[in-house]
């Protein structure tokens, strides 16, 4: 790297939030640099399920975002030319007990007040017919959507980065940022392990870091971060169609004192079984597996699909997500230093990576975007 470069725009993490935006800044000539201090893809975006959600988005807008997305990420891998592995396979919620109903009922309920429709309680043995290999007897109802989807994070996030590249955006791996040089509220250079980039407006998409990275300015923000663990098996044969997602997540029974574990479900292209998800809080960015939570994940997942006991566990994995004090997503400018802009906390990012892209890109050269993101605002914390 040359010492005083200058860029427009410097981007800060090189996850899919940080690499779509990129990409989509890049598409319109801005001259952009993403910034990682490890990898693309090393962090949250390559441990991700790869899940493309509806049913269960934080708030209206952002189901709003992933119904709109669903027509782009159908062509996204001739966009990207990287085959994203994108199907619409739909979604079921699993419901074992009277707790986990009355809470998914609610939330069935509220998509319907926000406008979605294609999302319904059904039987098990509705269940069943999107899942053949589900146990019903294991079930009292279940949540389906016909509209979610599975993709693979890795092709999608590489797919953006190296689409980025091609429009003419600079990307340093390994470059981690020591501090920043502010002059009259402003950004001025971003310090780099690797030298000094002069930048207009620095954009964090730091993920778990986002806390940490945003001292650097003087700024403290709410956002912390959780540990989920997963697991893929080997290639097999086709069992699970759609993505499976277990109720128990949705109530305080699927938690003891330090962890919240249950059964997430979806097969790759490939031919593996991707199991999830066991929680915990994140502490001193430790990813290390805990040989508890994936025990309970895959005890709770052979309760419901028992042809998957003789599976061969290939890899087991974990990642750092970020999440605001009120558990919504944050979206905007600081208002000192003036010119960073920050992005993180977005449920399933995966799904909805290219409306994040673009709503910056939106934003950087009209000031607005298509949603009304005002309720994202960090500035919301300085009012408390």
């Amino acid at each position: 790297m040359k010492d005083k470069e200058a860029y427009e725009v410097i981007i800060i993490g090189g996850g899919v939030c940080g690499c779509a935006i990129a990409y989509y800044l890049a598409k319109e000539g801005v001259k952009v640099a993403l910034v990682e201090k490890e990898d693309i893809c090393s962090v949250a975006s390559g441990a991700n399920l790869g899940f493309s959600i509806l049913s269960y988005r934080e708030n209206q807008i952002t189901l709003k975002m992933a119904q709109d997305q669903l027509p782009i990420l159908r062509k996204l891998s001739f966009e990207l030319e990287m085959d994203i592995e994108y199907r619409e396979a739909g979604g079921l919620i699993l419901i074992t007990s009277q707790e986990e109903l009355e809470v998914l009922s609610s939330l069935v309920d509220g998509c319907h007040e926000w406008g979605f429709r294609e999302i319904e309680i059904v039987s098990p043995q509705r269940a069943k017919q999107q899942e053949p290999a589900l146990d019903p007897g294991q079930i009292i109802a279940a949540v389906y959507c016909s509209r979610e989807g599975v993709l693979n994070p890795f092709n999608l996030t590489i797919g953006f980065a190296n689409a980025a590249k091609k429009k003419g955006a600079d990307i340093y791996v390994n470059s981690s940022v020591r501090g920043f040089e502010i002059t009259n509220k402003k950004i001025k250079e971003v310090i780099l392990s690797t030298g000094k980039i002069k930048t207009d407006l620095v954009i964090s998409a730091a993920g778990a870091w986002t806390r940490e990275l945003i001292n650097k300015v003087g700024v403290d923000l709410p956002i912390y971060y959780e540990r989920g663990e997963a697991m893929v098996s080997n290639p097999v044969s086709p069992i699970i169609r759609g993505i499976v997602t277990d109720g128990i997540l949705f109530t305080e029974t699927s938690s003891n004192e330090y962890m919240a574990a249950g059964a997430c479900l979806a097969q790759s292209n490939s031919g593996g079984i991707i199991l999830a998800q066991s929680t915990t809080a994140g502490e001193n960015y430790n990813n290390q597996n805990t040989p508890l939570g994936l025990s309970l994940v895959a005890k709770r997942a052979l309760s419901f699909f028992p042809t998957l006991r003789n599976l061969n566990i290939i890899r087991m994995w974990s990642g750092l997500v970020s999440y605001s004090e009120d558990r919504q997503p944050v979206f905007g400018f600081l208002d000192n230093p003036e010119n960073m802009f920050v992005v993180t906390g977005f449920h399933s990012a995966m799904g909805i990576a290219s409306a994040i892209g673009n709503m910056v890109k939106e934003i950087y050269f009209r000031g607005t975007c298509s949603y009304d993101i005002s309720a994202f605002s960090p500035l919301r914390f300085n009012q408390k």
